[in-house]
């Protein structure tokens, strides 16, 4: 079983166990003790862990007489309130990205690095290492001639370059955590309405595809670099260090 979220408006309330298998078992579990869950495999609890200390402070600033009593709201939560079959879709990502969670990733959206004025649509941190992902809407069939990307013949500019300086700033701002660790930020490019879906290739060391072939090859772009309570740590450093 893998550890999910259950969720009230924007806070993680409880966490639970829900089988990894999911829609084709649905067996769930209740979690007396939150507080003390680490993911240790690369699947969704690296996730769900993540939104759990992300909203701690929101959750005892809702119940100011927990006090120091580490995580009570989140064990009452637990015993009282029912555990849910599935995952609200809602809560996932969209643009076809909610598999790398089940793959170990953190994905946190819309964020922005305020000292360089630069904006990144996603922060993907995952085994593999940490990615800035710009999403583009473009419909149509989408091709790549040398360093030079098409959308149904039309030539787009500058998005390689404005992905490169997104990663560029994205790792700026996270050096100091991921320079003992030697992890670099690399770049990619969704195309969530290109015709042909499983497009892929790279571009000036930049990954681009469609929905359906992005995912996978992120999760290939290199080997398990970071373990999950690290993943947790590093998406956690970000969260706090991006707008």
């Amino acid at each position: 079983m893998a550890v999910h979220a259950r969720w009230q408006g924007d806070v993680a309330v409880s966490l639970y166990w829900a089988c990894r298998r999911a829609p084709v078992c649905y067996g769930t579990a209740r979690m007396r003790r939150p507080d003390n869950v680490v993911p240790v495999e690369h699947d969704a609890s690296s996730q769900a862990v993540f939104d759990w200390e992300r909203t701690r402070e929101a959750r005892e600033a809702a119940h100011p007489m927990v006090g120091g009593l580490r995580g009570l709201l989140g064990r009452m939560a637990a015993r009282n309130a029912e555990v849910p079959a599935e995952d609200d879709d809602e809560l996932r990502p969209k643009l076809g990205l909610a598999s790398l969670i089940d793959h170990g990733f953190v994905i946190l959206a819309n964020r922005r690095v305020s000292s360089m004025h630069v904006a990144v649509d996603h922060v993907l941190i995952g085994p593999p290492g940490v990615f800035a992902l710009e999403v583009k809407e473009w419909p149509g069939f989408v091709s790549v001639s040398g360093e030079d990307i098409f959308v149904d013949g039309r030539q787009r500019v500058g998005v390689v370059d404005r992905v490169l300086r997104a990663a560029a700033a994205l790792e700026n701002a996270l050096g100091h955590e991921l320079r003992p660790l030697g992890a670099p930020v690399r770049a990619a490019v969704l195309f969530d309405n290109a015709t042909n879906r499983l497009f892929s290739a790279t571009v000036a060391k930049v990954i681009i595809g469609g929905n359906r072939s992005l995912p996978k090859d992120i999760r290939g772009a290199g080997p398990e670099a970071l373990g999950p309570e690290t993943v947790v740590r590093l998406a956690l450093a970000a969260d706090r260090l991006l707008e």
